[in-house]
């Protein structure tokens, strides 16, 4: 019984978590007892998730070969789709800005706009494919985003009042302490302290998988907050939580089937899909609006359920 129990747990990990975050949304809203406790969980959570992302990529870096961390032709592809989505929302921003539809325009530009999250070479690596390229095409992408940010968004939002290089200086700030530091550190244990290095790739088997599936709990529970104190049109939401959710599948086809030209099937779907969300909801929040911040969300929430069906089925792949 505990046998099966245990699988069923690592089979289904994110939904757990995407379960539990409900369920602590619920508690700290709900319950009278957990309210004097929220607003130091709500303090909190700023300095946590940072840290698990940081400690969470930091065991990943640690499996990787440094020789593998070089530019891929199909990360030259992705961005150029990249780039294209953007070009496309932004237009679609700027030709109905007085519409009631705006949000949605808004919320697939917060999407589309967004790097590869740095989770991404986690899940990669969890379900078979290469970490590395993933890794290489995370920081690629967030290079993109941080120049794209300050081209565009003043033409959606002309009043903003941040210069170019004020914003791609700020967005960099967001990004990069969670990409390259990790990275940085465990290339320098590889080099200068391959014990240290060697005991922690011993300790780290599936650690950060977890560390990855409580950021989940808690970035549900957030999307969750973030959709209720919405203002928005119902009708507008769930039209965001529709065609949100039928970008991210089809952005996981069309990355996987890009990446299956070179032999990077996994990394290639990922890169296209798994967005940094959580940057992507803070430009919202910063330049868009509260109910453009829904779309990233929902994303997360969407690539979530799709890296589940891949984690189980990679797992029973496996199994055979």
């Amino acid at each position: 019984m505990s046998h099966i129990l245990v699988k069923v747990l690592k089979d289904w990990t994110l939904p757990i978590s995407m379960l539990m975050g409900s369920v602590c949304y619920v508690v700290f809203t709900r319950c009278a007892w957990a309210l004097p406790v929220k607003p130091y969980i709500v303090s909190f959570i700023p300095y946590l998730l940072p840290a698990l992302i940081f400690l969470m990529l930091f065991l990943s870096y640690c499996k990787i070969d440094p020789k593998e961390l070089r530019p891929r032709p199909w990360h030259l592809i992705l961005v150029l789709i990249q780039l294209a989505e953007t070009l496309l929302a932004v237009w679609w921003c700027i030709h109905h800005h007085d519409s009631e539809w705006l949000p949605l325009a808004e919320s697939l530009l917060a999407v589309f706009v967004a790097p590869m999250a740095a989770v991404g070479a986690v899940v990669t690596q969890k379900i078979g494919g290469n970490p590395a390229t993933a890794t290489t095409y995370t920081v690629v992408s967030s290079l993109f985003t941080a120049i794209m940010v300050p081209s565009v968004y003043p033409l959606v939002e002309p009043g903003i009042g941040v210069s170019f290089l004020a914003l791609f200086c700020k967005i960099l700030s967001r990004v990069f302490p969670t990409i390259i530091f990790p990275l940085f550190l465990a290339l320098f244990l590889r080099r200068y302290a391959p014990r240290v290095h060697q005991w922690v790739c011993a300790e780290a088997k599936d650690k950060s998988f977890y560390l990855w599936a409580v950021c989940t709990m808690v970035n549900t529970a957030q999307i969750i907050r973030c959709i209720v104190n919405s203002e928005g049109a119902m009708n507008i939401i769930w039209s965001i939580v529709l065609i949100v959710g039928m970008v991210v599948c089809l952005q996981f086809y069309i990355g996987k089937h890009i990446g299956a030209r070179y032999g990077d099937r996994i990394a290639a779907g990922q890169g296209l899909a798994q967005k940094n969300t959580v940057l992507s909801i803070w430009i919202a929040m910063t330049f868009l609006s509260p109910t453009a911040a829904i779309g990233p969300g929902v994303c997360l929430l969407w690539q979530n359920i799709v890296n589940s069906w891949q984690i189980y089925t990679a797992a029973h792949r496996s199994s055979r």
